[in-house]
């Protein structure tokens, strides 16, 4: 019954109600396509990260006096049995090629763990330059570089990627031997990467450093690479949260709108109030009408809104993302909801006032109103 009166009383008002809705649309939109826009950029910088979520840093601890990882530690570390173990040396040197010259990092690494990298040409075998050397050089596979006056055979470009363990893109990486010829570390290491097998084994591995390798001094640091993706995503939490804050105004001004639609509403329909109320309407069923009205145009712009931010999604996504591979996902469907929800919950308040006015109003004044 009280439905039935609802979609009368808006039905008398149709373009009021149809702009009120427009209005509703507009606002989920922006809320729930925004929404999904931040779910799919944290997804887009998460995805070059995820490989390595699962590695432990360990470094030497500079604040105890150690500059370097013997072998003795590594040893240690070689002992995880639930983990992978990636040494690796690294040092400053002066390349040159041609008549151009700079200075990069030079990695030495075994040539098995070399393949943590992804190529971009090439192969894995002898000398591997970073992307950026490659562009700045404007090298080619079997190019002569030189470094500390040796040459080396480029035998593979490296593909640009973002890394907080070693950075291969502005870099030079060397088999191990070559990298002890060059520079004479032997046994010198500057980080160890250890790839554990699951996430839960990285607390074990920072408890086994603990006990084995810092039992009487400390000498390596433990850095976890998950503390970096989870401060990724809550940072990229929070930029989303305040997007979606600022496309809420445009559902403020839809409120006002069904503020207004309400308050117009009363004053025109203020005779038939109270005409109801003479015959025995109870001021909350006059309430429960206008509220019913205010959850029809909310759930109607809301449950529209909601559908069309997937392609509000899309297009954001594709403009500037250049992927929508994101848009669909289970988290994007969770700010769709959010912003049906937020749509649904503004009509409703919006609508308070009106209706508590309409449902003060006593019959015999009503009645006289013209």
């Amino acid at each position: 019954m009280l439905i039935e009166l609802a979609l009368r009383n808006l039905a008398r008002t149709k373009v009021r109600s149809t702009l009120a809705v427009i209005g509703i649309i507009i606002g989920v939109m922006a809320i729930s396509s925004i929404g999904i826009f931040g779910e799919s950029l944290k997804g887009v910088v998460l995805e070059n990260f995820r490989d390595v979520a699962n590695e432990v840093i360990v470094t030497p601890d500079y604040t105890h006096g150690y500059t370097s990882i013997d072998e003795r530690t590594l040893e240690k570390l070689e002992r995880i049995p639930y983990a992978e173990v990636i040494p690796i040396k690294s040092d400053s040197a002066l390349v040159s090629y041609k008549d151009k010259r700079t200075y990069v990092t030079v990695y030495g690494m075994d040539e098995e763990d070399i393949k943590m990298f992804k190529l971009e040409k090439g192969s894995y075998k002898g000398c591997l330059v970073g992307s950026r050397v490659a562009d700045y050089f404007k090298l080619r596979i079997g190019s002569k570089i030189e470094i500390k006056g040796k040459e080396f055979r480029v035998g593979g470009i490296l593909r640009q990627e973002a890394r907080f363990d070693v950075n291969p893109n502005f870099a030079v990486i060397l088999p191990i031997k070559d990298f002890d010829k060059l520079f004479n570390k032997k046994k010198e290491y500057t980080m160890v990467i250890i790839k554990v097998k699951r996430l839960e084994d990285v607390e074990r591995v920072k408890d086994y450093v603990k006990m084995v390798v810092n039992r009487k001094d400390s000498k390596v640091s433990v850095f976890e690479m998950k503390m970096i993706i989870e401060r990724i995503e809550e940072v990229f939490g929070k930029m989303t949260l305040f997007l979606m804050a600022i496309a809420g105004v445009s559902l403020l001004v839809a409120g006002i709108s069904i503020l207004n639609i309400m308050l117009m509403s009363t004053i025109e329909r203020t005779k038939e109030i109270g005409l109801m109320r003479a015959i025995g309407a109870y001021r909350e069923t006059i309430l429960k009408i206008f509220l019913a009205e205010a959850l029809i145009l909310g759930l109607i712009g809301s449950v529209i809104g909601g559908v069309l931010s997937f392609a509000g999604g899309y297009a954001i996504d594709m403009l500037i993302l250049k992927t929508a591979k994101y848009v669909f996902q289970l988290s994007s469907l969770l700010y769709v909801f959010v912003g049906i929800g937020f749509g649904i919950a503004t009509a409703l308040v919006s609508a308070l006032y009106p209706a508590w006015k309409a449902s003060r109003l006593e019959p015999i004044q009503a009645l006289r109103y013209e």
